[in-house]
């Protein structure tokens, strides 16, 4: 069954999740994991995209969108809205909503941060992991 990671930002800034993202995708790849982050919007993917190239200079992530290249699939993908187009291990979600595949995924990282609005949309999120008997973590961080 899924396990669902729960993360709690005490911050109002839109960018906070962001360096702990990359963190978790680190982790996940040296372990050999297959990673899918699931943005909001093609703009968010191409913020967390630029962010992989650009976050630690001593290390490579291969990352790609999901539309980006048809003829590669690396280990670390980018997606909004699409499926995956291979089956990952770890779905990192900060789109408002839960995707419709999560429960192929063993790992869901989810973050609730910024205004009042953004964190209602996190506590539905968890409503709704909780209502169906997913094994929920959660942290402050």
């Amino acid at each position: 069954m899924t396990q669902v990671e729960f993360y709690s930002i005490e911050s109002t800034d839109s960018q906070a999740p962001y360096a702990h993202i990359c963190e978790v995708i680190k982790r996940a790849y040296r372990k050999g994991q297959k990673v899918f982050v699931h943005t909001e919007n093609r703009r968010q993917a191409e913020k967390v995209d630029e962010l992989l190239w650009t976050h630690d200079s001593k290390s490579f992530l291969p990352h790609q969108l999901v539309d980006e290249d048809p003829d590669t699939t690396p280990p670390i993908e980018i997606g909004f809205g699409q499926n995956p187009a291979v089956k990952p291990d770890v779905l990192i979600n900060i789109a408002s909503e839960v995707p419709l595949f999560f429960s192929q995924f063993a790992w869901v990282f989810e973050y609730a941060y910024g205004d009042e609005e953004k964190k209602e949309l996190a506590r539905s999120r968890f409503r709704f992991y909780r209502e169906r008997g997913y094994p929920l973590n959660h942290r402050k961080i």
